[in-house]
């Protein structure tokens, strides 16, 4: 590979990725910049899966813990934050390593999807939000895979302010489109995208492992520590996978055990349609997930 090239270590949850990243460390100069929508989260550190203190003290990171979770976040932001951290990562004279799940991130970063942040359009949420009531959740989903099926593709379609936001999103941009106005970086980052390839059932029995790592790690506890400081079910932070369902099992609507069934159910969920994402939407070279050391070499290489 040339001087300090960017790498992307994309690919489903549970698939390996920070172990693989964690691993390249220990044979060249990384520091990794998160591509993980939930991880920017300050203070959502077990539903998210964030590297623990140790890790990030052996390997520099980025993009971890940027915002409180009652804030907005989107690829727009992660695109200019990420392109400060790669620049400096080079300074140092390291390569920086972009790892994660989020493919609209790491589409962003990349060049690949239009510039410039999309604000809320209370208009199109209000008829939205009428056709939730009136028709339900899977109206809507039809709807964002009718008019945008690779965001409708990389989202939680069960979660409802998800569907609501991407829905509102994608009929905003597809107006941007007729009246010509969508604007791209204006300089494309070369880099080398890489995936971890997973079969089915080893990743349903990750997910399988890591889902009752969680409860077992305190997830209880850090859903209820955040709720105690102000944040609630109605935020989008909140409502994602896992959140949801250990706030129900504080509410009494979820067992410990049914919370965690359902939380492996979404995830699962979510993972299928990461890997359809990614191999439609993203040049990614396959490697071998199972084994950490033969993906490691193949990066080096």
């Amino acid at each position: 590979m040339s001087s300090n090239p960017l790498i992307v270590l994309c690919g489903p949850t549970a698939s390996g990725k920070s172990a693989a990243a964690l691993r390249l460390a220990e044979h060249m100069p990384v520091e990794i910049v998160s591509a993980d929508s939930r991880q920017i989260y300050r203070g959502m550190d077990v539903g998210t899966a964030k590297p623990t203190t140790h890790e990030r003290e052996a390997v520099p990171h980025h993009l971890i813990d940027v915002v409180d979770p009652d804030e907005t976040f989107n690829a727009y932001r992660f695109s200019k934050l990420a392109d400060k951290a790669i620049s400096s990562i080079r300074t140092r004279g390291n390569t920086p390593i972009v790892v994660g799940g989020t493919g609209f991130y790491i589409k962003a970063l990349l060049g690949d999807l239009p510039l410039g942040e999309t604000p809320p359009d209370p208009e199109i949420r209000a008829k939205l939000l009428e056709q939730l009531e009136t028709r339900g959740l899977d109206t809507l989903v039809k709807q964002l895979e009718a008019i945008d099926p690779n965001r409708a593709a990389s989202i939680d379609a069960n979660n409802p302010r998800r569907v609501l936001r991407a829905l509102e999103i994608a009929i905003a941009q597809s107006k941007k489109v007729r009246s010509h106005n969508n604007r791209f970086k204006e300089t494309k980052l070369q880099a080398h995208v890489f995936g971890l390839s997973v079969k089915p059932q080893t990743l349903r029995d990750r997910i399988s492992v890591r889902v009752v790592k969680m409860y077992a790690s305190g997830l209880l506890e850090e859903a209820a520590s955040l709720r105690k400081s102000g944040y609630g079910n109605d935020l989008a932070s909140m409502s994602g996978i896992g959140y949801r369902e250990a706030l129900a099992c504080l509410d009494g609507t979820l067992s410990c055990d049914e919370a965690s069934e359902q939380t492996i159910i979404r995830t699962r969920q979510y993972a299928r349609r990461q890997r359809t994402w990614f191999r439609h939407q993203l040049s990614v070279q396959w490697l071998p997930a199972e084994d950490l050391a033969v993906a490691a070499k193949r990066l080096i290489d």
